[in-house]
């Protein structure tokens, strides 16, 4: 099966030349197959949120490719890459229009994956869909489209943005700690309906997370990034029945072999 997104070679440094230069990505190679859920652990700088950035086309590669569903979209444009790549936040606060009611948030993000003009006016037919959807997260929310999403709580603000970037399945769906900044009820319930979508629409997802409980139990294969690269991936076979200390253990033995390699080619 053909990839559904492929990094080859991945480099990026920042403030190359400068006293701050800090290479953040090294030579990264990934590959995602089609309707695969893959999570993300790693440290703070250890290049998960670089790594989105890369895919989404905030800056572009030093060195290396991207490819998604088979096209080289290593120079193309960000507004370009949105349209094929959903992604939601930490942040509850972005992805939206706080100012515009849900159903005028829909509908905006509908005309925008659909490639028509950008409109709020919805014909019926729209508003049922909408509405259907909504209904099928039960919370009200189908209940609430005239509501400004400003006025939501924000597990309530992260579905509707869950909603606004699948309402037409993206080829590629990146989870930026999207329920971190979540009481804990609400990001158990944000979960189940990310699980729900992605599982419906076979979307090939990335999730970065902190949680290590929750990297080894959602999707099929976890990814732990270390220094800018890949230094563990656990496939779904191999993740069956990890607990939280088997992967301290794993990453601990990892970061060992690495560092007795690093002497051996300094010596």
């Amino acid at each position: 099966m053909e990839a559904m997104l492929k990094i080859s070679g991945a480099f990026k440094t920042f403030g190359r030349g400068t006293a701050n230069e800090h290479q953040v990505l090294r030579g990264l190679d990934l590959e995602l197959k089609a309707g695969e859920f893959v999570t993300l652990l790693g440290s703070n700088g250890a290049g998960k949120s670089t790594l989105f950035n890369a895919v989404c086309g905030n800056f572009l590669l030093d060195e290396g490719s991207i490819w998604l569903d088979g096209e080289d979209i290593t120079f193309q444009p960000e507004h370009r890459r949105a349209l094929k790549i959903g992604r939601i936040f930490q942040d509850p606060m972005k992805g939206t229009a706080p100012s515009l009611t849900i159903e005028e948030n829909l509908a905006l993000a509908y005309s925008k994956q659909k490639k028509r003009s950008f409109s709020l006016a919805m014909g019926r037919k729209d508003r049922e869909y909408f509405r259907q959807a909504l209904s099928a997260f039960g919370m009200d929310l189908e209940n609430r489209m005239g509501t400004r999403v400003g006025l939501l709580s924000g597990g309530q603000r992260q579905v509707v943005t869950l909603l606004m970037s699948t309402l037409v399945s993206p080829k590629l769906l990146l989870l930026d700690e999207h329920t971190a900044a979540l009481d804990p009820a609400a990001a158990e319930k944000v979960m189940e309906i990310t699980k729900e979508i992605v599982n419906r629409a076979q979307i090939t997802t990335m999730m970065i997370t902190h949680n290590m409980k929750q990297a080894l139990e959602t999707g099929s294969r976890t990814l732990m990034l270390d220094g800018g690269n890949i230094l563990l991936d656990i496939d779904e076979t191999e993740r069956r029945g990890m607990k939280v200390e088997d992967l301290l253990e794993l990453y601990s033995e990892k970061k060992k072999a690495e560092f007795q390699n690093d002497r051996m080619l300094l010596a």
